[in-house]
């Protein structure tokens, strides 16, 4: 009734009922509907807050009158039925959460990370598999010895189908640059490529070769349609030359040892050239060719990241 503000049975009796899982109906003795529902939707507000909060709805009342009186600022509006944040509150809403997530990550930061298990799969690049991944993945097995580790060389259009189908966790390219609206890009390094030459061949050690000087030499190249390849043939197009290789192979690993053999020159990127080199094979400088490619990681922007990618990408970094 109008004279009572407070509940009847008594608030302490009405908290043991719930403790014990009684259940609690409010009824009301009252001869007009507004004067049932005065003041309902701001208990229930509270209510709410309270049951996230866990604690009782009188402490949450309690903690936002002592909250505005520190602040010396009205946080909520309280108007009829309503309980609405004041223009302050809305400020103060902001810093709140911001505080919020910040000790949230500071207590993330302070546990212990969670051990790796479970699969990687990785689309990767031929060149790259073969020259860059033996001590990648000699270090990556070093932190995560409980991950099962499935590589899949690939094309970067393959391997975008790959991570669009969810049978790739991620794609690491050797290729022009890439964008797509679907992909994240987690790496993205560029990578010069070069000739390279028997080291008795004639043209070892000279400087200021041209393109024209390699047009009459036997040459061994991967397959058609590797990237780094199109690209020298665009270059020799537009200079009116072509190189005719007499052996063509898609194992790039293999084409250096057989240069080291004498039996022709290749075009390689450079990393797979450094991590070939026995010194029975020499990079040539070319001035008029200046080729670079792109060293990507991609993942799905869908995709959770977890603990395996994190460090196979940090490794992929370092």
């Amino acid at each position: 009734r109008g004279y009572r503000d407070t509940p009847y049975p008594a608030m302490f009796l009405l908290r043991e009922w719930r403790g014990m899982g009684g259940q609690i109906i409010l009824t009301a003795d009252a001869h007009s509907p507004e004067t049932v529902i005065f003041g309902y939707r701001q208990a229930a507000e509270l209510a709410r807050a309270a049951r996230e909060l866990d604690y009782s709805q009188s402490a949450v009342s309690s903690q936002i009158a002592q909250l505005e009186e520190e602040l010396a600022v009205p946080l909520f509006d309280r108007v009829g039925k309503t309980v609405r944040l004041t223009d302050a509150g809305q400020t103060f809403l902001h810093y709140a959460r911001t505080l919020l997530t910040t000790a949230q990550q500071a207590k993330a930061a302070l546990q212990p990370a969670p051990e790796a298990s479970g699969t990687l799969r990785v689309a990767i690049a031929d060149s790259l598999c073969s020259a860059l991944m033996p001590p990648l993945l000699a270090r990556f097995h070093a932190l995560c010895p409980r991950v099962e580790v499935s590589l899949r060389t690939a094309t970067t259009q393959e391997m975008q189908d790959l991570l669009s189908a969810n049978q790739a966790d991620l794609a690491y390219t050797f290729d022009q640059p890439v964008t797509h609206p679907s992909f994240v890009r987690l790496l993205d390094e560029p990578e010069p490529c070069c000739f390279l030459a028997p080291a008795g061949h004639p043209l070892a050690g000279r400087q200021g070769l041209t393109l024209a000087d390699l047009a009459g030499q036997e040459f061994l190249l991967t397959e058609r349609g590797m990237s780094y390849r199109e690209a020298l043939e665009h270059l020799l197009a537009a200079r009116r030359l072509s190189l005719r290789p007499y052996l063509e192979l898609g194992d790039a690993a293999l084409i250096c040892r057989l240069v080291e053999q004498g039996l022709g020159l290749t075009f390689l990127p450079r990393y797979m050239v450094e991590a070939s080199l026995t010194g029975q094979a020499v990079p040539l400088d070319v001035a008029d060719c200046r080729i670079e490619m792109c060293r990507q990681l991609f993942c799905h922007k869908d995709k959770w990241i977890t603990p395996q990618m994190e460090a196979f990408i940090h490794l992929a970094r370092s």
